[in-house]
């Protein structure tokens, strides 16, 4: 358990360093939004592509894991999407971000790490990246351009045209074409993609800690603490549980990939969500928070866990 929680520390350490770079005024204002439009358009379609091609999915997909996942992420959506709309009126593209921060997780990141100390095994972990790659992460990104339209009557139009073009949504995509028609990617390609990768987590909480100094003044209202951490509240404790009851009543998993599932779905909001709303200009203040407060409670929540689980 110990060891969990030592693996999240240093992400609070970058994000601290970019609070404390934005507090000194080190860097411009706007050097947030150019480590975001490099992640967005850059980092996180590489880390995608790379995960996927580099997957033997003949050996590692559980089906029934992956269908009681896509059910859980699809149905949680829905719900906290109307949750948001009638309880905090909610609309448009903020209303996609403050879904997505309360169930959206640090599958790579925080989660790889937690499997590995926990199982010593990542093949949930490859599964989940392999279902947002393909399914979960694109379908966000194509509802924010929908909702983020200015021509209503245009909206649907203009988010098909986005999706064809955002590298989130056609890279992931033919690398899971790759790996289904068994077609091998030279391993120049791959390592090139990894290395193009490697600052995600680096600079994402960096410009993460960096957001939350620029926004100070909004960072210490009340209103926005309390739905920040209504949010990690959803994420850690209503999700898991959501989880638990699909894997276990409607898939009837066994016990080890139940508590996969259920660990999966009880990781802390991932840089992602960040990301998408500094790219789309929605809420990007509460986005900050949120993570920030989900990965800092997370280490509560997996130790009582692992705790009450006897893992």
């Amino acid at each position: 358990m110990d060891t969990v929680i030592a693996k999240l520390i240093p992400i609070f350490i970058l994000a601290f360093i970019g609070f404390f770079a934005g507090k000194t005024k080190l860097l411009p204002d706007n050097t947030s939004d150019a480590l975001c439009s490099f992640l967005f358009y850059f980092c996180a379609p590489a880390v995608s592509f790379a995960n996927i091609v580099t997957s033997d999915i003949t050996s590692i997909f559980n089906l029934r894991y992956a269908l009681a996942l896509i059910v859980f992420e699809l149905s949680v959506f829905c719900f906290l999407t109307l949750f948001y709309k009638k309880v905090f009126k909610k609309s448009g593209s903020n209303l996609i971000v403050h879904s997505l921060c309360s169930y959206y997780g640090n599958i790579s990141y925080v989660g790889i790490p937690v499997f590995l100390t926990l199982f010593n095994n990542v093949i949930p972990n490859i599964i989940t990246i392999l279902v947002h790659g393909i399914l979960t992460f694109p379908l966000m990104i194509f509802l924010l351009d929908l909702f983020s339209g200015s021509d209503s009557r245009n909206g649907a139009v203009h988010a098909i045209k986005s999706a064809v073009k955002n590298p989130n949504i056609f890279i992931p995509l033919i690398g899971a074409l790759l790996l289904y028609f068994k077609i091998s990617v030279p391993k120049v390609f791959i390592d090139t993609a990894e290395l193009l990768g490697k600052p995600t987590t680096t600079a994402g909480m960096f410009a993460l800690g960096l957001t939350c100094a620029q926004s100070q003044e909004k960072i210490t209202s009340p209103k926005l603490f309390l739905e920040a951490l209504l949010s990690a509240v959803i994420k850690l404790v209503f999700c898991p549980f959501a989880a638990w009851l699909i894997g276990k009543y409607i898939f009837a998993l066994d016990q080890w990939w139940l508590n996969a599932l259920v660990i999966i779905a009880m990781l802390p909001a991932a840089l992602n969500d960040y990301i998408l709303s500094q790219r789309y200009h929605a809420d990007e203040t509460y986005a900050s928070v949120a993570v920030l407060m989900s990965n800092l409670l997370f280490s509560i929540t997996i130790s009582l866990y692992i705790l009450f689980n006897g893992l």
